[in-house]
């Protein structure tokens, strides 16, 4: 299974920090790359471990001689379906009649070989359960985010800057300068940002992502596609796609950070397209939208999430097609996170909010093509050390 993980950061205004916390930045952000690669690993490698299991139960299930033919004519007949739609011939036939044609002979061949479609189906049922779990784990802790206009009297009574327009300047605006727990305001434009992520896929999958980011005006957003367009037996894919903007803050006491992040919504579009092909088919895939943040110091080893929208479908092989918009373009949603570890009193450190795309899929004898474009403006974030 192939594994892919990059991360990519600018963080200007590190020269201003003192030389010791800007030390302690920029080994935080290797750690977070580190880390970012590691948990990538760790979950091909369960995934490649569940399905090496299931492969091997399904060859048990019918015995070696009879697994091997069934699982060769399948090969065979799925080559056979790609060749048939070379021109000049593909030109003229019927995708519809050529597929249940096919779908024929397969059930024709699995009744030869005495392969029963029930067990081999009860069999990936289970490693479908074994897969999502391997492939599901991110780290960090995961809250809900909010609509602010259908919660506004919660945000209102988050903070009192919320009582009033917040202003376009930067800084802190509670007068009362001798409150260590005050809020401070922070809006575009940034002048840091990172963005990466990671991918894993089997062979018959193509993975990608891309990143939308323009600091200067606070936009984060992510792309992410899934595309199968030939599946075999045991098939997955997942993708992480992070993209952030960056500034200092100074904690004026130690403890962990809270911050309140206000979000604008501009694109919120989640689709997939499942299609049967041949032999014991199902599919299914998922994909998750969040606001995140995260302290770029040794305290803090993880990031925090609010999740915005989710996307699940599946099908035990009939056709699916799916198109959603969970989010209204235009409107503004809310995260309160609390960072996952304190910081110290007085020590510049940098802080990154934006948005994360984490998709997974698995395709078995189906073709699987899934594309999530989530796009977001950072209105305001609020940052003070939790009382």
């Amino acid at each position: 299974m192939r594994t892919v993980c990059d991360a990519n950061v600018q963080l200007p205004f590190l020269a201003e920090f003192p030389a010791r916390d800007r030390e302690v930045a920029e080994k935080a952000v290797e750690r977070a790359a580190d880390a970012l690669r590691q948990a990538a690993s760790a979950r091909a490698g369960q995934a490649e471990k569940v399905l090496a299991v299931s492969r091997r139960r399904v060859r048990t299930l019918h015995g070696a001689a009879g697994g091997a033919a069934f699982a060769g004519g399948l090969a065979r007949e799925r080559r056979a379906f790609r060749e048939m739609w070379e021109p000049p011939q593909g030109l003229r036939r019927s995708y519809a009649k050529e597929r249940e044609a096919g779908r024929r002979r397969i059930a024709a061949l699995a009744r030869r070989q005495h392969v029963s479609a029930a067990k081999v189906g009860l069999l990936i049922r289970q490693s479908d359960e074994e897969l999502r779990g391997a492939l599901s784990v991110l780290p960090g802790k995961v809250t809900p985010g909010f609509n602010l206009a259908r919660n506004g009297e919660a945000w209102v009574n988050l903070s009192p800057l919320h009582k009033f327009p917040l202003p376009w300047d930067l800084g802190w605006l509670d007068p009362d300068t001798d409150n260590p727990h005050r809020w401070f305001l922070f809006r575009p434009p940034f002048f840091g940002f990172l963005f990466g992520g990671s991918f894993q896929s089997s062979s018959n999958f193509d993975v990608d992502r891309q990143h939308i980011l323009v600091p200067s005006a606070g936009q984060v957003g992510n792309v992410a596609t899934m595309d199968c367009a030939d599946a075999g037996s045991f098939d997955v894919a997942s993708v992480t796609s992070e993209s952030q903007v960056a500034f200092g803050f100074v904690p004026p006491v130690a403890g962990v950070l809270e911050v309140l992040v206000d979000a604008q919504s501009t694109i919120d579009r989640h689709s997939v397209a499942m299609e049967d092909e041949f032999g014991f088919s199902n599919a299914w895939c998922g994909q998750s939208t969040f606001l995140m943040m995260n302290v770029l110091h040794p305290n803090v080893p993880e990031s925090s999430r609010a999740q915005l929208a989710g996307l699940f479908e599946e099908t035990d092989g009939d056709d699916l097609s799916a198109s959603r918009e969970f989010l209204t373009r235009g409107a503004h949603y809310y995260a309160r996170l609390l960072s996952a570890g304190p910081v110290p009193a007085g020590r510049s450190v940098v802080v990154t909010v934006g948005a994360q795309t984490f998709d997974i899929a698995r395709a078995n004898d189906m073709t699987l093509h899934s594309r999530s474009d989530c796009q977001w403006f950072i209105n305001s974030v609020e940052v003070r050390i939790a009382p």
